[in-house]
């Protein structure tokens, strides 16, 4: 018998907090087995009725209210105090573990100390408290702990006193000038060593700050771009960042004291990859820009979480837009957007951008609350153009600075210092699912007209920028059907849509393949350019077992001359197998798979001596620097090797992995390598390991390219790996780059005999009993089970059940696995 499930969550019964608390003053005592937890709270209240606290495994010692004790009542997740006036001060004592906590919500210990991880619910673990973002509140925050053994002791905001105690302890007090909601509370003692520039602090574990250099560099950029940009300056006396090994997710915005992953905190030429830099950049922007978009200005109910995520991926991809090529920024968002949100958006976990209920919030931090959360926020900048846009965020900031507010707060505002009418647009954040727009065009004497069909009932409101001959337009599609005409042309001529990919949406337009030959060679967006060849490609995959036409082979070869190397590398990068999926009813995976690989072996037979010349031509001459330009000719240089793999070239392979002098050529080969049964891909497996085992990011590398291998015996490897010394099932790290990188193998987790379920769903319920965040996570990898054919289908079915059976699931994996099968 299963047990009972969690009740949902639903926007609609949302009211304003009972009770409203103005200052908190935290004193956390860090001690060898436990902390205690005493907690001074000045509370006023909002409405009638009990005060009642969120706790999560919370033992209460102690509650006084006004000094004195106070009846009360404690539940599992809730401590209940039945009468208190309207203004009182509420204290309480809390003893924690934080060293068991292996959730990694709340405060609890890392290898080299304790942090706080309080977004979404975590706080709850910490003290007793009305953790929900619309009560905010001054925080006054004393850490105590071990001075050897945890010399740094940091929280929100400016240091206000520190000293010695007895037994060899120590303790500082910090004071944050700014309310907050609870979510953004953070705390560390812990053994960290400094990079200190100005008011700037970059924390890392001991051993690290030789790779520190770069994210410093990269806050420092942001803090000048946000300034430029968008006129928001630093408001902290002091900015810190601490990177720790052991963290569920990439980073916490937490008010001037960001948490992060190490993986987006640590770079050096020979262990990070070009792909680590720009992450590293992107997401230490991500985080600083949050310093206004989510802090100063947060959400009210969780509900509103795209307020916040989406607002600031918006910010951090227009940062990355300016930073390196725009183009080429925008082509990477779309290919991760179109091959994972639009799977979403058409999967069991399909939900709004604006959700409107859920079981476990933290399921909730997906693809489209961030990235088409970021192309709602997007649309409107190209509805209002860049000068209105950015009067609607300074109308924003007037108006709500210090605020927890919704997502249509911000869309009033944009509306406001616009003139604009965005009522009909605001649809975008309330309805789930992608939109399709199956478009048609005539042409007539001069005239050319595109007849617009919108599948979204009712309508929304569409950007639609395409050109017409010498006639670029930004449309607005309102209403299920629109016509538009474009005068004046000497020819029939072939229509660039969608350019820059200005709406998330399913573009169906009959192009003929020599229309799309004519885009891939000609079009002004190179957003479309790109397109032209992926819709070339898909085709040729799923329609043509891989044989590429000879007027596309030559496409290709041209593409391979174009002077953006980065961008002729994304051209050229085939669509995912995820993506062409999506394209089909019924999927087949091992026929897909093979097809897709044919393309790729067909390409490099064709252009071999093309391939051939670009991967000499692009060796690298200097030393190694991940700017754009040098980043852009790896990036090329790499893919040609990858093909020329396709022709068994695992000598040459093998050659630039022993020859290589940094982390990406390293990757490349080794990826190469791993695809293949050849005799070198042992060796090159072995002696990156021997070289790179005390390195704990580099070893996820290594586990992550043997989890994506497309050879047979790929999850029997995985099987090996689960026990190897290079992994931890504890540690989140590692989880993702073994278990997660499989399920996102989609030929072998998909394989016919149902292995690869069962594998998943065993990681999954290990880690539910560990970390129910990351085993929900690895839940998803199910999401699209029912595409698949019947014998496939029984199997993950049969799977998912058994996940779901299992005794004392957490909500978090319930929901996910639930939904799967509904």
């Amino acid at each position: 018998m299963r047990e009972p499930q969690a009740k949902a969550v639903h926007l609609k019964d949302y009211t304003p907090p009972a009770f409203r608390v103005d200052t908190v003053e935290l004193d956390v005592d860090i001690r060898e087995d436990h902390a205690l937890v005493r907690a001074r709270l000045e509370i006023r209240r909002n409405a009638p009725g009990p005060l009642v606290l969120d706790g999560d495994e919370l033992e209460l010692v102690s509650v006084l209210v006004n000094g004195k004790p106070a009846d009360h009542t404690v539940a599992e997740e809730t401590l209940t105090i039945p009468e208190v006036p309207d203004a009182f001060v509420l204290e309480t004592v809390t003893r924690i573990v934080p060293q068991k906590n292996t959730k990694l919500e709340g405060l609890y210990a890392t290898k080299h100390g304790f942090v706080t991880q309080c977004e979404a619910q975590g706080f709850r673990r910490i003290t007793w408290f009305i953790d929900r973002p619309d009560v905010m509140a001054r925080y006054t925050t004393t850490v105590r702990a071990d001075a050897k053994k945890y010399p740094v002791l940091l929280s929100n905001g400016n240091l206000k006193n520190s000293g010695s105690e007895a037994g060899g302890r120590h303790f500082a007090t910090y004071e944050d000038p700014f309310p907050k909601p609870s979510y953004l509370f953070a705390l560390v003692a812990a053994n960290l060593e400094v990079l200190r520039e100005d008011n700037l602090y970059i924390y890392v574990e001991p051993g690290k700050l030789d790779q520190a250099g770069w994210a410093m560099d990269c806050l420092k950029r942001a803090i000048a771009w946000d300034e430029k940009r968008f006129g928001l300056k630093l408001d902290l006396k002091e900015y810190k960042i601490v990177a720790v090994g052991d963290f569920n997710s990439g980073a916490m915005e937490n008010k001037g004291l960001n948490i992060f992953n190490t993986r987006y905190v640590l770079a050096r030429a020979d262990t990070a990859t070009d792909v680590d830099y720009l992450n590293i950049d992107r997401v230490v922007a991500h985080e600083y820009f949050h310093n206004w978009t989510g802090n100063r200005v947060t959400c009210r109910d969780w509900f509103q979480l795209s307020l916040k995520e989406g607002l600031t991926v918006f910010r951090d991809q227009e940062y990355g837009a300016d930073t390196y090529s725009r183009a080429v920024t925008r082509i990477q968002e779309v290919r991760n957007l179109r091959a994972a949100q639009f799977a979403e958006d058409a999967g069991p976990m399909a939900h709004p951008v604006r959700p409107q209920s859920y079981v476990e919030i933290r399921n909730f931090y997906t693809l489209t609350v961030y990235e088409k959360g970021a192309e709602v926020v997007r649309m409107q900048h190209t509805l209002l153009g860049e000068d209105k846009f950015q009067a609607g965020m300074r109308l924003y900031f007037r108006r709500h600075d210090g605020q927890a507010v919704t997502c249509d707060d911000f869309v009033q505002a944009m509306q406001d210092a616009s003139g604009i009418d965005l009522a009909q647009f605001r649809r975008w954040y309330d309805v789930a699912g992608t939109p399709v727009l199956d478009v048609q065009g005539s042409f007539s004497g001069s005239t050319f007209t595109l007849t617009v069909k919108q599948s979204m009932n009712p309508p929304f409101h569409i950007p639609f920028c395409v050109k017409v001959g010498s006639q670029e337009r930004l449309l607005s599609v309102k209403r299920p059907e629109e016509k538009y005409t474009f005068e004046g042309l000497k020819e029939k001529p072939v229509p660039s849509l969608l350019r820059g990919f200005s709406a998330p949406v399913i573009l169906k337009y009959p192009y003929t393949e020599a229309e799309l030959l004519h885009l891939m060679a000609n079009d002004d967006d190179d957003v479309n350019r790109w397109e032209a060849g992926q819709r070339l490609a898909a085709e040729a995959i799923l329609d043509k077992a891989g044989k590429p036409s000879p007027a596309f082979i030559e496409a290709a070869r041209r593409l391979l001359a174009h002077p953006d190397a980065a961008f002729a590398a994304e051209a050229l990068a085939l669509p995912a197998e995820s993506f062409l999926a999506e394209q089909t009813e019924v999927v087949d995976p091992d026929r897909l798979h093979e097809s897709r690989n044919a393309l790729r072996r067909n390409l490099a037979l064709s252009l071999r001596n093309d391939f051939s010349g670009i991967y000499e031509k692009l060796r690298g001459k200097g030393a190694y620097s991940p700017d754009a330009a040098s980043a852009g000719r790896r990036a090329l240089r790499n893919l040609s090797l990858g093909y020329l793999g396709e022709l068994g070239m695992s000598a040459l392979a093998y050659e630039q992995f022993k020859s290589a002098d940094n982390m990406t050529d390293s990757m490349a080969a080794l990826g190469v390598l791993a695809n293949l049964d050849c005799p070198e891909r042992q060796p090159a497996l072995e002696a990156f390991y021997a070289r790179w085992k005390d390195e704990p990011l580099v070893v996820d590398k290594w586990l992550a390219v043997q989890a994506s291998s497309r050879l047979p015996g790929t999850l029997a490897r995985v099987r090996e790996l689960l026990v190897h010394p290079a992994f931890d099932i504890r540690v989140p790290n590692k989880v993702y780059a073994l278990i997660r990188a499989f399920g996102a193998n989609h030929v072998r987790f998909h394989a016919a005999t149902g292995e690869g379920y069962s594998f998943l769903a065993d990681q999954a319920i290990a880690l539910d009993a560990l970390n129910p965040q990351v085993a929900a996570r690895m839940a998803r990898s199910f999401d699209r089970w029912k595409k698949f054919d019947d014998g496939r289908k029984a199997r993950a079915r049969a799977q998912l059940e058994r996940v779901r059976d299992t005794k004392s699931l957490s909500k978090d994996v319930m929901e996910i696995v639930t939904k799967s099968l509904a």
